[in-house]
């Protein structure tokens, strides 16, 4: 017969009192059974997690089943060891959030000797996604599909507002196009929209289309005609 795990989350809570802990979500501590033992599950503070169950299991039916080992090698992972020394020595966590400045993430910290690495950085270590988050795992970058949604949605809704205020505009639109081949042999064509508002000269980026054939001039004319549409300025064109 088994005995239900009882959990006193405000009891165990006083136990805390490593450093340690402050890497991990304290008050998201759960109690899971895995192949029938129980164990106390920290979930990590990391925006990104290392690992694949995103925390550390403490198991309960262990000798050492307060021993902070296994949090500590896990906070070194996904924080760094520096950020875990600091907090060991000050007795409390640094921030866990990055200050943002490139001087605090570079300074020397107190008498730290000063290293020096003339290895030259590998292939994987120049992509740009390494850049950012090196030393700091706390950094979540949006994914090229979130980027390129939000480009999407944020270039309609300024057509929707630059469309409205040239349909109301009271004078004159001039009009400048430009038209490339990219290296791939790929036709482009772009429209810029220039006007006088309020005693300033305003410009505008209109679209850019890939063509379906070479710049020719009824292509662009073609081209022009389609975007005059979109943009509901078909009668500004005399």
């Amino acid at each position: 017969m088994s005995v239900p795990y009882r959990f006193n989350t405000k009891k165990l809570k006083k136990n805390w009192r490593s450093p340690v802990y402050a890497f991990f979500n304290i008050d998201r501590v759960a109690v899971q059974n895995v192949d029938g033992r129980n164990c106390h599950f920290f979930p990590c503070a990391a925006q990104k997690c290392k690992t694949r169950i995103g925390g550390v299991r403490r198991f309960q039916d262990s000798k050492d089943k307060a021993s902070t080992a296994n949090l500590k090698n896990h906070a070194i992972g996904c924080f760094g060891n520096e950020a875990v020394k600091v907090a060991c020595v000050d007795k409390q966590a640094p921030d866990l959030q990055p200050s943002g400045s490139i001087f605090t993430a570079f300074a020397r910290k107190d008498k730290e000797p000063v290293n020096y690495s003339h290895r030259s950085h590998t292939n994987p270590q120049v992509r740009y996604v390494y850049l950012p988050t090196a030393g700091r795992p706390s950094i979540q970058l949006p994914s090229r599909f979130t980027i390129s949604r939000d480009i999407k949605a944020s270039f309609e809704k300024c057509s929707d507002r630059i469309g409205k205020l040239l349909r109301e505009y009271p004078g004159r639109l001039h009009f400048a196009t430009d038209a490339w081949t990219s290296p791939n042999h790929r036709a482009f064509v772009a429209w810029t929209v220039h006007l006088e508002f309020n005693g300033e000269m305003l410009c505008f980026l209109l679209d850019i289309v890939e063509l379906a054939e070479s710049h020719t001039g009824v292509a662009l004319a073609r081209a022009f005609q389609a975007m005059l549409e979109r943009f509901g300025l078909t009668d500004r064109v005399g």
